[in-house]
């Protein structure tokens, strides 16, 4: 089976959305076209067709004859996305201590113990990854995985601020906390404990919010 070849503007868009994810392109930045045109190595037309699925998700402004700039974090979506990814999570919980076995619960353990090494070394993007990881194990293990890339491919704003939160220190190790007591609900055969737990882990993000807008204005509309 051939596989399918990636185009240069695939590629552009996937280095690009990673960077905006992980904020190394930071909300309200704006883009150097010269900049961007020298990094990819590609003519303007593979990379105005980035921008363009970049605007579509709505994490690029472009502005014609003007330029263009990596969208603020809107608060607005943040709860959109937010209600979507705890609304389908908390449905999935229940399913998943119906089919919590052994080697699930060694693979939350494991994405546990990389996020404590991502915060030893300060990383706020494996941080952020070893999270993912924690929570997709729900999905995978119930033949829901369809519904953890609509929540991945829906979440750009909701993505950066988490992003944000892992950044601060004392929101970070209460995330670490928070999945230690879902990882002991799950081990001790308590569904509804876990539900409890990740319930208030998963909507904690609504007080969080203004200590990020306090710690970093201008990325927020």
């Amino acid at each position: 089976m051939q596989m399918k070849r990636i185009t240069a503007s695939e590629q552009i868009y996937k280095a690009m959305y990673s960077q905006i994810m992980f904020l190394e392109l930071k909300p309200g930045e704006e883009l150097n076209m010269q900049k961007l045109l020298k990094d990819a190595g590609v003519s303007r037309s593979p990379l105005r067709d980035a921008l363009l699925k970049l605007q579509e998700d709505n994490l690029v402004e472009i502005f014609p004859q003007k330029g263009s700039r990596v969208t603020k974090i809107n608060l607005k979506q943040v709860e959109v996305e937010r209600f979507m990814r705890t609304t389908l999570e908390l449905a999935v919980l229940p399913l998943f201590a119906q089919v919590c076995a052994k080697e699930h619960l060694l693979k939350l353990r494991s994405a546990l113990e990389s996020q404590k090494i991502a915060v030893e070394g300060q990383n706020p993007k494996d941080f952020l990854n070893a999270d993912d990881k924690f929570h997709k194990v729900f999905f995978s293990a119930t033949g829901m995985e369809r519904l953890w890339n609509l929540i991945q491919n829906q979440s750009g704003n909701y993505r950066r601020i988490r992003i944000l939160s892992n950044q601060v220190p004392e929101l970070h190790d209460k995330v670490i906390t928070e999945h230690e007591e879902v990882l002991k609900a799950f081990s001790d055969g308590d569904g509804n404990k876990a539900l409890e737990i990740e319930k208030s882990h998963l909507t904690k993000l609504i007080t969080e919010i203004d200590i990020l807008e306090q710690k970093y204005p201008d990325y927020f509309e």
